[in-house]
């Protein structure tokens, strides 16, 4: 499994504008999870909270689905 991040904007018309390696891959179906840009270091603090409070040993993924539960995103 292959996972891109990057940065989007939401267009007058609605649509999501892709960076263009992806908007090359029509057809493909993604899970998109919408986080403003202001609050995306929610990762970094996580893992530094992580870390202080011993849980170390989780990986980024971990990190990122307890945030996304936290959130009720599934």
């Amino acid at each position: 499994m292959e996972i891109k991040k990057f940065i989007g904007k939401i267009l007058p018309d609605g649509h999501l504008s892709l960076p263009a390696n992806a908007s090359e891959e029509i057809g493909k179906i993604y899970e998109v999870i919408l986080i403003p840009v202001e609050e995306a270091e929610i990762y970094s603090y996580t893992e530094n909270l992580a870390e202080e409070k011993g849980f170390s040993i989780l990986t980024e993924a971990e990190i990122e689905k307890i945030i996304h539960e936290s959130r009720g995103v599934r």
